[in-house]
């Protein structure tokens, strides 16, 4: 058995993948499971099989994406909860074509704000989930399992 791992990706918009990442990601992760194993970051052994997309966050000049591997523990139900789905992070940039294992402060902001878009988007919220804030939109969440939460708008930059 495999470890699992989540995924992180930052898509530029002058990147030739770009057209690709709204509102569906199929093409480019074939590309992304590439580069991971290229890099000998996952074992290669079912790779294709055992991604789950997670998250698509769109900017105007920025996507980021998240997906898991080998997460079958994954658990919608208290994913939104402190320490729940904490994985080991890859970053890929797409435009270098390179991929790295995240240090933990960057793991844990991933893992963070996977967390709190299951609290975000309700009770019966399971990935993936599409957050549009392109064109100056501003997402809503109309049923958040919490009353308290923070929003963060500061992955444009």
């Amino acid at each position: 058995m495999t470890d699992p791992k989540r995924i992180f990706v930052r898509v530029s918009s002058g990147s030739s993948y770009w057209r690709d990442t709204w509102p569906s990601f199929g093409e480019v992760m074939k590309d992304l499971l590439k580069i991971i194993k290229e890099h000998g970051l996952v074992s290669a052994y079912a790779l294709d099989d055992s991604s789950m997309l997670v998250a698509v966050d769109k900017w105007d000049k920025r996507a980021l994406i998240v997906f898991d591997v080998f997460h079958d523990g994954y658990d919608p139900v208290n994913a939104h909860l402190p320490r729940q789905n904490d994985l080991p992070v890859i970053v890929v940039n797409l435009s270098k074509h390179h991929a790295s294992i995240a240090g933990g402060p960057i793991a844990n902001k991933i893992n963070e704000e996977i967390r709190s878009l299951h609290d975000l988007h309700g009770l019966q919220s399971r990935a993936p989930f599409y957050i549009d804030h392109s064109d100056g939109e501003v997402p809503s969440y109309p049923n958040p399992r919490s009353c308290t939460h923070r929003i963060t708008q500061t992955h444009e930059s």
